[in-house]
């Protein structure tokens, strides 16, 4: 398998199997960061740790304290599982749009009745 460079933020370089992901990039790096890495940003752009980099690439693994982007995930992934229990407990409603805002997120439903009174 061939060899790739990750370049972190610090300028610092690693070489690694092309096709290692930021998971076990981030345990490399320390055991502590692999248990709190919850994302990462690869060339700029925002993966989930399970995604493979294949090149050359720069890196920087995000932990929640990292308010863009990994609370920017932590919102999104709340923002699906409060639909899916609306859903859950009203299965007649529709779900509409639930995007991630500056303070959280928040969901709009279609449904008849209202939820509360």
């Amino acid at each position: 398998m061939s060899q790739i460079s990750l370049t972190f933020p610090d300028g610092n370089k690693r070489d690694y199997a092309a096709g290692i992901t930021a998971a076990e990039v981030a345990s490399d790096i320390s055991t502590s960061l692999g248990k709190k890495a919850i994302s990462a940003t690869v060339n700029g752009a925002h993966y989930d740790l399970q995604w493979p980099i294949d090149a050359d690439a720069t890196i920087a693994i995000n932990t929640i304290k990292d308010t863009e982007p990994a609370l920017e995930l932590v919102r999104h992934d709340l923002a699906h599982i409060m639909a899916r229990a609306v859903q859950e407990i009203w299965p007649d409603v529709k779900v509409t749009i639930g995007p991630v805002i500056n303070n959280g997120w928040y969901y709009d439903f279609d449904r008849k009745e209202p939820f509360t009174p």
